[in-house]
């Protein structure tokens, strides 16, 4: 999966905003090599997140993006296509 799949970043949040958008609690749901994607709440609200702890840049997705990443990891996809998938996200943004 790539770009042209979806798998986009829709903006890059700062950790301020990060600690909002998780204010109610945030759970890690997987992580590998230098990227961690979790998910957090406020309120009713369910946010997705990337982030990639080489840059300390933190990336909002999209739940469907964060359902595609989270079925790769735990079903076996190949963690080189996953870490492609990951710096696509990364990258998606400008």
């Amino acid at each position: 999966m790539n770009e042209a799949m979806g798998l986009v970043a829709i903006r890059e949040v700062t950790r301020d905003e990060f600690l909002v958008l998780a204010q109610d609690g945030a759970r890690e749901l997987f992580g590998l090599e230098q990227y961690k994607v979790f998910d957090g709440k406020k309120g009713a609200e369910q946010f997705h997140f990337v982030y990639d702890m080489g840059t300390h840049r933190c990336y909002l997705i999209d739940k469907d993006t964060c359902y595609e990443l989270v079925t790769s990891f735990y079903c076996g996809e190949s963690k080189p296509s996953i870490i492609e998938n990951l710096k696509n996200i990364a990258l998606s943004i400008k």
